[in-house]
């Protein structure tokens, strides 16, 4: 009995307790809320190297690394990227009004006025691209217009490697010079 009696008064306190505890709705709501932490840093530049070579030189007016669910920097007002070679010789450049870089995923979102030309004298213009940094390439599924020393290509849909020296458009559109060696092919 003194067992039963000793049960009863402890669930008693229990249950007395748990009706007893009440929390504000504020203070839940501070419990779950999501912590944002915003760093910004004016008049950026970053050089990227890979086995001791130059491999690109990034420049902003601003950037902004965001932690929060997924980390990613931020490049609000604008971003220009100059690539280059195994020699250290500036091949290509990237400029775009917005960037965001997921760093979990390795990729770089462009967006607004995106430019890329090589010095080869092949310019890319779209509204976004997508860039992946451990392929070294671009990709969107967007109008791209490109222009070449010998062609005007338009179309929807591309890749290319990040120096713009080879690109694939999924689906242009006008008139394509095709190379004397594929039309020999053909016949």
């Amino acid at each position: 009995m003194p067992r039963f009696l000793s049960f009863g008064v402890l669930l008693g306190f229990l249950l007395t307790g748990l009706w007893a505890c009440e929390n504000k709705p504020e203070e839940v709501e501070a419990l779950s809320r999501k912590v944002i932490e915003v760093e910004t840093g004016f008049d950026i530049e970053g050089i990227y190297s890979q086995t001791a070579n130059l491999k690109a030189v990034l420049t902003a007016p601003e950037m902004r690394r965001v932690r929060a669910d997924t980390l990613y920097v931020e490049f609000p007002q604008s971003i220009h990227v100059d690539f280059y070679n195994e020699l250290g010789v500036k091949e290509s450049v990237l400029q775009a009004k917005y960037a965001k870089y997921l760093e979990t995923l390795g990729r770089i979102w462009l967006q607004d006025s995106v430019l890329v030309y090589n010095f080869k004298g092949d310019t890319l213009r779209c509204l976004n691209l997508w860039w992946i940094q451990q392929e070294e390439r671009f990709y969107t599924e967007d109008s791209v217009w490109i222009r070449t020393p010998t062609q005007q290509i338009d179309g929807t849909g591309l890749t290319a490697k990040a120096d713009f020296s080879q690109y694939t458009i999924l689906h242009a559109r006008g008139p394509v010079a095709v190379p004397d060696s594929l039309n020999a092919a053909a016949n």
